[in-house]
């Protein structure tokens, strides 16, 4: 490897191979040249220059050989048995690119952009932002404004060697929700009450995500959300006396299916009615096994797929002797899920979708015991090979066919998974293999989409043996 002025270039080489069966990695040595054995075989390489200390790579200049960005547009070079492939890889020199902003409906310049390409490399500026250090090629950077007035959006620039490239890039204007929170019965204002958004409908609420919690005033306001119809969740900070809720048409409740949707358009602000907390309740209780009867001592309790957002957690784990208990919930029904390491994902009633889900009820300043016996599920199990029949490690996720909901996910360490899942129901695989480099997403068996996969039916017991193929196709995100 060598630098652009053909000088000897310090620092780190991957070699890949294409079919992604092989990896290895390694540094230059200080002539800037490496020699390696590996298998027969089509191999992609890249190289991590470093500029200062030969030992600290600079991870925001790896190039493909090559002159490529990526792994998709590496050259691809042929190892055979008992031969010798010399490959060499000259250095693009770093180059700058200036990045601006436009509204994506008006099409009017935004000021104050910040363009972000790594921890190094993220800038803010007026109505324009030059980062510097980047190789040359096309390029992914990710655009947002600093006053949450925008959507933030991934952008792929194409940097230009020797020059100054000017990228321009659409933002959409992000709609905004205001509210004022008080206290239900006194009409006082609540500080400290957070608030994020779901789904209509759906109770999926984020892992990450916008964020906003009520000031001394009871004042609170959204930003940064996508146009579309929403249900609010607002959850008082722990140690308040207050109670979590889903926003409804006059007050709170525990089911989203009864939440007010919230529809927002692209750079409008809508003022929601007041939202009245009431006090809190308490449901505890110690989880077992339906099979055993034993306390299930790994898990979560969790009124939602996500484990919370920013320092608000949706649920609480159990405790060595399978005990738990919420304290933040509003005086409604609620539905909880249950999320162990040996049992089957269910909802309260023993049931794996929401809808169907048995709701606990709680009540201001009492405490309401609910201890279920956790079904333990249908074993599904199998292998996860690659297109050349390899087994691979790849994360799989089992939807219900009818609602879409995730009803059991597992990781398969050595391309043999074991998963548990309630019966009787039809449901959809999704997988995600992610080989060194890249990343690939589809759905059982052989499908793009959630629309098109093949539906499995889960009996109520027993096991179901399945052997999920994965394939060469790019996950979206």
């Amino acid at each position: 490897m060598t630098q652009p002025d053909g000088a000897v270039a310090r620092g780190a080489i991957d070699v890949v191979a294409a079919d992604s069966s092989y990896h290895r990695y390694d540094l230059l040595d200080e002539s800037g040249q490496l020699t390696i054995e590996v298998p027969a075989n089509d191999y992609k390489i890249r190289v991590t220059p470093a500029y200062g200390d030969p030992d600290m790579p600079d991870d925001g200049l790896q190039q493909w050989a090559h002159g490529k960005t990526s792994f998709a547009q590496a050259d691809a070079f042929r190892v055979t048995a008992g031969g010798t492939t010399e490959v060499a890889e000259r250095l693009l020199p770093p180059s700058p690119i200036t990045v601006k902003a436009r509204d994506a409906i008006t099409g009017a310049p935004i000021s104050r952009v910040c363009a972000f390409a790594d921890a190094r490399r993220n800038h803010c500026g007026d109505t324009e932002v030059t980062i510097s250090g980047l190789v040359p090629g096309p390029q992914t950077i990710r655009v947002y404004t600093e006053d949450g007035n925008y959507l933030p959006t991934d952008a792929t620039v194409m940097v230009v060697e020797g020059s100054t490239a000017i990228a321009v890039v659409d933002l959409t204007p992000a709609a905004h929700v205001e509210t004022t929170v008080v206290d239900a019965a006194t009409g006082a204002p609540v500080a400290g009450a957070c608030a994020t958004v779901a789904p209509a409908g759906t109770g999926e609420l984020p892992r990450v995500g916008s964020l906003a919690c009520s000031d001394e005033a009871g004042h609170l306001r959204l930003d940064s959300l996508e146009a579309g119809s929403w249900n609010l969740f607002v959850r008082p900070t722990n140690g308040s006396p207050y109670g979590a809720q889903w926003v409804g048409a006059t007050g709170g409740t525990g089911d989203p299916a009864r939440a007010r949707t919230v529809t927002l358009a692209a750079g409008r602000t809508v003022s929601v009615p007041p939202v009245r907390l009431d006090r809190a309740g308490v449901i505890t209780g110690t989880v077992t096994s339906a099979a055993t009867g034993a306390p299930v001592t790994a898990g979560e309790v969790s009124i939602a797929h996500a484990d919370g957002l920013s320092y608000l957690r949706w649920g609480t784990s159990l405790d060595d002797q399978g005990r738990y208990r919420l304290d933040w919930l509003g005086p409604y029904k609620w539905q909880l899920l249950f999320t162990t390491d040996d049992h089957a994902l269910q909802w309260s009633g023993g049931v794996p979708v929401r809808s169907r889900a048995k709701p606990v009820t709680v009540r201001t300043g009492q405490t309401t015991v609910y201890s279920p016996a956790l079904k333990v599920g249908t074993v599904v199990t199998g292998r996860v090979t690659d297109p050349a029949g390899r087994l691979v490690t790849a994360d799989l996720e089992f939807h219900n066919a009818g609602t879409g909901e995730v009803v059991g996910k597992v990781w398969d360490y050595d391309g043999e998974y074991r998963a548990l899942v309630l019966g009787r129901q039809d449901v959809t695989i999704a997988w995600k293999w992610q080989p060194p480099f890249v990343s690939y997403a589809g759905w059982y068996d052989g499908a793009t989409d959630a629309a098109s996969a093949k539906q499995v039916l889960i009996p109520r017991s027993g096991t179901v043996t399945l052997d999920v193929g994965v394939g060469r196709i790019p996950a979206t995100n």
